[in-house]
């Protein structure tokens, strides 16, 4: 266990704290600012996994700066977010960077930072999901397919996950136009940036909802500038509720949306002028007809109207009246000439009475072809690509869909962090197995090895004691041969010849060689003379045969005239 918490638990601290910081780090819009370590999501989570002891420190620094609004930002580079300090109160506002995020001034310019997008538009015979792959010189259709039920949705085309760190994706949900109120109104020219802000001190007024209820959006039409100064602007406006309730639907079924956009308003308002006139647009419904017009006039927009009627004669009588106000309304402005052209493209199978209507009110009609669905996806696809405008989205559920995508890469990169541990773990505990079972094999073998050494020393032991006993046979049978054999008097005879051997508490061999005889009275000094002899005997190698001789005691039988004696001689080694 304690290898486990000293090799795992390092490990796993280690890749955790490299995904947080790579997570983090968009969070807190790093690249924005100057420092050695202003690396994207990916990158610093890389550079964090390669030179942690270095990287993760400098971050923290770094984060540290910017949390607290003390950090400096790239040329060209503005914050979009306030900057909070270490108690998530906002940053102090007495230096550039905080009066920058305060004022939200000019936010980048209108660049594609995605390169992927998918756009989906609910219709009556099923919801239309279209694929375009986004570069920064064209859009391009990759993919287009109808979905009977929202559930079928292909979660890996829509659905977002680590890949989108390293290939944006935008989810663009689309709102019927017939949810969309609209507006024309003109405004002084400006920049980009500054034109929200003016439309809003006059959205009350335009608006035909309490603004709490409602959702709105502006952009100005291209090429809409007058001599005066003045620009039109397109005012959207749609109801919380309505789009609350299509981004929750979506949000159901997994499809994320980043922006919401009315995709029939790119045919309506295209990026250039239109030829003088009304320019309507009939989109046949299930049991209604939407009528949409939009009038230009000197190369500029003038009004748009938006007539969602019934599809029954009387609307028929509704729309001419309609027509006619706004036709009057033109006049009194001094912008409707006195016989307007119409320009007339039908979506569906619309009926032929409406032509005959709308003929009371327009000298002349000229049917135009419409744009194809697809064409309207990539239009506004094309639009969102180059707009600044933040369309019909609301910031609450951007916030809410943004925490859900970043949760979302935590959970994978928890996912990913607990498989590199078990993974780990698998190969630790594999790795142990495998050390525990080349060691229970040498033990086996030293057991075998060790049984075989033991016998191996135990016959050794047993060939030393024969060596030695047939050593000791032999020495005694060479002392037999010298001692029996040489220089003995024939006065002398052996009665004994006695070898002993035994250890000393000293753990010493010792061995001796008795040796007992008779002798006539009268011929003790032959006794002596051999005791002499036997101290100065040889062995085979030219040593003394024995280390020492000691006579023993005599005994004389008067009876039988003859003197028992006897001699100890030591051995001096094996």
């Amino acid at each position: 266990m304690e290898v486990l918490l000293i090799t795992i638990l390092p490990i796993t601290i280690f890749i955790l704290s490299s995904i947080w910081a790579g997570i983090d780090s968009s969070k807190i819009e790093l690249k924005k600012y100057k420092s050695g370590i202003s690396y994207g999501p990916i990158a610093l989570t890389f550079c964090c996994l390669a030179l942690w002891i270095v990287a993760f420190p400098w971050y923290l620094v770094v984060r540290a700066k910017i949390k607290a609004g003390s950090a400096q930002l790239k040329e060209g580079f503005e914050l979009t977010t306030l900057p909070v300090d270490a108690e998530g109160k906002a940053a102090p506002q007495d230096n550039e960077l905080g009066r920058q995020a305060v004022a939200r001034l000019r936010p980048e310019k209108a660049k594609t930072k995605w390169s992927s997008c998918n756009l989906l538009e609910p219709a009556t015979e099923g919801s239309r999901l279209c694929q375009f792959s986004v570069s920064s010189k064209k859009v391009k259709l990759s993919g287009d397919q109808r979905v009977a039920d929202l559930i079928e949705l292909p979660a890996k085309a829509v659905g977002k996950d680590w890949r989108d760190l390293l290939s944006r994706k935008l989810n663009i949900a689309t709102l019927p136009p017939e949810k969309v109120f609209l507006r024309v109104v003109e405004l002084p020219e400006c920049e980009p940036d500054e034109l929200l802000p003016m439309v809003e001190f006059q959205i009350e007024d335009l608006s035909p909802l309490p603004i709490a209820q409602a959702v709105w959006s502006a952009e100005a039409v291209p090429g809409s500038t007058g001599t005066e100064g003045n620009q039109t602007v397109l005012v959207m406006i749609a109801e919380r509720g309505v789009v609350e309730g299509h981004l929750d639907e979506l949000e159901a079924v997994n499809y994320l949306a980043d922006r919401v956009e009315v995709p029939l308003l790119r045919e309506l308002v295209p990026g250039e002028p239109r030829e003088d006139g009304a320019h309507i647009q009939l989109v046949q419904g299930a049991d209604s007809v939407l009528v949409l017009v939009s009038w230009w006039f000197a190369g500029r927009l003038r009004d748009v109207n938006s007539f969602n009627l019934p599809d029954t004669a009387a609307s028929r009588d509704e729309l001419v009246e309609k027509i006619n106000s706004v036709a009057l309304a033109g006049e009194v402005a001094g912008w409707m000439p006195d016989e307007p052209a119409c320009h007339l493209a039908k979506r569906g199978d619309v009926a032929a009475d409406w032509n005959t209507a709308l003929a009371k009110c327009f000298g002349r009609i000229q049917e135009v072809e419409p744009m194809s669905e697809v064409d309207l996806a990539t239009a506004a696809v094309e639009f969102t690509a180059r707009t600044t405008a933040p369309g019909l989205m609301l910031e609450d559920y951007s916030a809410r869909n943004r925490q859900r995508f970043q949760d979302g890469l935590w959970m994978e990169g928890i996912k990913g962090a607990v498989a590199l541990m078990l993974i780990g773990l698998c190969l630790f505990f594999a790795y142990g197995s495998w050390l525990q079972s080349d060691l229970d094999n040498l033990n086996q073998r030293v057991r075998k090895d060790g049984a075989e050494y033991t016998n191996a020393l135990s016959l050794k032991a047993k060939m030393q004691t024969l060596n030695k006993q047939e050593a000791l046979k032999t020495a005694v049978g060479d002392a037999w041969v010298k001692v029996g054999n040489t220089n003995l008097p024939p006065e002398l005879k052996f009665t004994q010849l006695m070898f002993s051997s035994d250890r000393t508490l000293e753990g010493n061999t010792r061995r001796k060689l008795r040796i007992v005889g008779t002798a006539d009275a009268g011929k003790e000094t032959f006794i002596d003379d051999y005791n002499l002899v036997l101290t100065r005997m040889e062995g085979s190698e030219g040593q003394k045969l024995f280390s020492s001789v000691s006579p023993g005691p005599w005994r004389k039988d008067p009876r039988k005239k003859l003197i028992t004696w006897s001699v100890e001689c030591k051995f001096d080694g094996e």
